[in-house]
Parts: structure tokens; sequence; C-alpha cells
């Protein structure tokens, strides 16, 4: 098994570079959190000055101060109605970004806004999508039951799609806007980072990692479920293989060709 690792060089302007990066972070209940990290993306996205950002909120049914919390900081804040998760939270948030580069980031503290830059400096030219990899930048939340989960859904999906990852499962992914805009999705839960991978290699792009180190979560409580996504996981990576084998996408289809087979899917 081989796993390639983008390394943080300077982006050249090219025909396939970005301007605009937009950050979306969905929220449940995180008030505890979510000002610390808005606070740390803030002093982040001030050392990048190469790119415009907007950092969106996305209120999945928040019952606590969280929004509030986020308009203070001047973020862009979005509700939304429902259905409520993951998934759907953030197709709401990159359906109003504006960003050419949209970037998601889970909001209970663990992924690192110190990250951001190697993240974005490994979209070059023929990336379609970074991940932040666990496996190389460590983890505080690992238990071993989460662990073993991690790389044998991992193990799968490389076997199932043909690209071996460290950690394709990682809530830390910057990408090119056509990954999400020239596909029609259906995840509405954690499975969304299933989807994202597989969507990113159907463009034809490569799907490099960088190392992201996830802290502890830094309070609240944690929505993901061993047993329960866990599954989810399984089934949408066998889902997306059947969609791959149903229709495999043609090299050289337009955004609108395969806006059109993702339909028919």
């Amino acid at each position: 098994m081989t796993h390639a690792i983008a390394r943080a060089v300077p982006l050249p302007r090219q025909a396939d570079a970005f301007s605009r990066v937009s950050i979306v972070i969905p929220t449940r209940n995180e008030e505890a959190t979510i000002g610390r990290l808005l606070d740390d993306l803030a002093a982040a996205t001030a050392t990048l000055p190469q790119w415009d950002f907007e950092v969106i909120v996305v209120d999945d049914g928040s019952s606590d101060r969280g929004p509030a919390i986020a308009r203070a900081k001047r973020a862009i804040v979005v509700r939304h109605e429902g259905p409520h998760g993951k998934g759907a939270a953030l197709r709401r948030g990159f359906d109003v970004a504006s960003g050419d580069c949209l970037v998601m980031m889970d909001g209970d503290y663990s992924h690192r806004a110190e990250d951001l830059g190697a993240l974005l400096e490994a979209l070059q030219p023929g990336v379609s999508l970074v991940v932040g990899s666990r496996i190389y930048g460590g983890s505080e939340e690992y238990t071993p039951v989460r662990a073993l989960g991690n790389v044998a859904l991992t193990y799968l999906f490389g076997m199932l799609h043909g690209r071996y990852l460290s950690d394709a499962l990682n809530g830390y992914k910057a990408f090119r806007r056509q990954v999400f805009s020239d596909f029609d999705y259906v995840s509405t839960g954690f499975d969304i980072e299933i989807e994202l991978v597989c969507n990113a290699l159907r463009t034809g792009g490569r799907v490099v990692e960088v190392p992201s180190h996830e802290r502890a979560r830094g309070g609240g409580y944690s929505k993901s479920r061993v047993i329960r996504h866990g599954t989810m996981f399984l089934w949408r990576e066998i889902a997306e293989w059947v969609r791959t084998r149903r229709q495999p996408p043609e090299p050289a289809a337009t955004p609108q060709a395969r806006r059109a087979v993702s339909q028919k899917v």
C-alpha cells in the first residue's frame, strides 16, 4: 500500500488556481467551541493574504448561543431547517458559498485552523481534493475501536475505488468547487465524507493528503456514534462503488455531462 502525502509548497497561479476560499462549518449546539475556532481561523487566514476568505457557519438546529457567538465573530450564519445531519448541513453551506475552493471543518475545535494553509497549498493544479490525515498528524480522540474502524473502512475504500488513502473519513477537507457543483449529492449524514472523495476522483483530478492533528473535542458532546456511523460509511462506500460500475465516468466529460450522469443514477 502506498500513500501520497502532499508537500506544502507555494501554489503557482496557473489556470486552475483559485482565489477565493469558503470555509464551511456545520454546527449543532457548539457554543463552547465555535468562538475559539473562529478566533483561530481569523488568525490563520491573516497569514494567508494570497487568498480571500469567507467563513460560513451552518446552524443545524442549535438550541444554544452558538449561532449568536458566530455572528458576533462576523461569520456568515446560515440556518439549516432540515432534514438535519452533517451532510445535509454541509450541502446547505456549500450551496451558499461563493468560493472557488471549499473547505470543510468541524465546529468542535478538534480541527486545527493552523493546518489550513497546508491544505490549501496542497490543492495544486491537477489536485481535486485534499484530506487532512489524522494517521500522519495524530489524534487525541482516537480510541482503539475508532482507530480500528477508520483503518478498516479506509482500506475498504481503497479496494473498492482504487485510491488508497490513510484517512478518507476525516472531516477536514479542501476541494475545488466543481467537486460539489458538478454532482448531485444524496448524503445527509457523516457519509458525505465518502461521497466527496468519490466525486473528486470522478472529476479526473488527484486526491492527496497532508498531516493534520486532531485535538480532543473542546466542549459539548460528540454527534458521532461508532456503530451507527460506521455502518453508514460502509453503506456509502458500497453504494458509490455500484454507482461507478453502473455508469463509469468519461474522462473528457463536461461538467454538464457529469451532472447528467449523476442525475440518472
